[in-house]
């Protein structure tokens, strides 16, 4: 008999698209599952909704707290979950009917205990695009380091429930995927990857990305939570210094994008400078790393821009 996997959904305040995710998730092809629906407190009809679905399938279980975000609601679920795996798709998104089953399938076939798939993203105006869940077969982190830096989304993935043992995923913080799931890679024994676009993943408008909010330097955080996990665990020289690749990929590089497409321009100096602050304070020999050294030419004379403290110079060049 397949092992029972537990659908854990956090829903907030989705009421336009919470029926399109519980459908898809309800066609699913693997029939030993339990959906463990959360209302993180929400203020909508999101409720309503769950309660209509729970009462014509049962395999649907509605859990109900007061509002305490993303990663407080999945650690929530977490504790209720009976499944021998766990995914974790959003509220707002759609996984194929065969999402489940091709997932568990690559990791029963290959003993893993962690199964990646491709994203599409999806947007409101109808354009799509596909975002790769990474370039590998079935490996681990101990034989290829670099499978600690794939996309970092925790949607895309089916783990072992007991790689959540000593983990969570951090509270009332930004980045809490890029906080939790390259340690669940590192965990991991074996990660297999399913070629498929499983998973969808909605880009709807009003995104938070372009407001400015100091706490998008979480980031540091979340990579500082990595190389600690890593360092009293392993301290392998060459996975430290695939996380310390993203201090520039994603605190020099694409936190620096973010701030310049800040709606509110007049800012942006101030947020480039504390990023800076931040990036020296997490890495300070953050400019004699390979990922800094191999940027384009564009990207190296930003960064020595930034290095310079010229800020002005910086926004021109992204502004043009």
């Amino acid at each position: 008999m397949n092992p029972l996997i537990s659908i854990i959904i956090p829903v907030y305040n989705v009421e336009n698209y919470l029926a399109e995710c519980l459908d898809s998730v309800l066609s699913q092809t693997y029939d030993q599952i339990e959906i463990l629906t959360v209302d993180d407190g929400s203020t909508d009809t999101s409720l309503s909704i769950l309660h209509s679905y729970a009462r014509k399938d049962k395999r649907i279980k509605i859990l109900r707290k007061t509002n305490g975000g993303l990663s407080d609601a999945r650690n929530y679920g977490m504790k209720y979950a009976k499944g021998e795996y766990w995914f974790f798709p959003d509220s707002d998104d759609l996984i194929e009917k065969t999402a489940v089953e091709d997932l568990y399938e690559a990791i029963r076939s290959t003993n893993s205990d962690i199964a990646v798939c491709d994203m599409t993203y999806f947007y409101e105006d109808g354009h799509t695009s596909v975002s790769s869940g990474g370039n590998f077969t079935c490996t681990s982190i101990q034989e290829d380091p670099s499978l600690i830096t794939i996309n970092n989304s925790a949607c895309n993935k089916l783990y072992k429930a007991s790689l959540f043992e000593d983990l969570q995923f951090p509270f009332g913080r930004y980045y809490e995927d890029l906080a939790t799931v390259p340690i669940l890679l590192y965990k991991a024994q074996k990660v297999v990857k399913v070629n498929k676009a499983l998973y969808h993943y909605r880009q709807r408008s009003g995104s938070i990305a372009h407001t400015a909010n100091k706490k998008i330097f979480d980031i540091y955080d979340a990579i500082d939570d990595i190389y600690a996990y890593v360092q009293s665990h392993g301290r392998e020289e060459k996975i430290l210094e695939e996380i310390r690749h993203l201090y520039v990929i994603h605190g020099l590089d694409l936190t620096t994008l973010r701030i310049k497409d800040f709606d509110d321009k007049t800012i942006r100096e101030e947020y480039l400078k504390e990023n800076m602050e931040r990036l020296k304070k997490s890495y300070p020999a953050y400019a004699k790393d390979s990922a800094y050294r191999k940027a384009g030419i564009k990207k190296k004379m930003i960064y020595t821009l930034l290095r310079a403290k010229a800020w002005n110079m910086v926004l021109k060049i992204y502004d043009r």
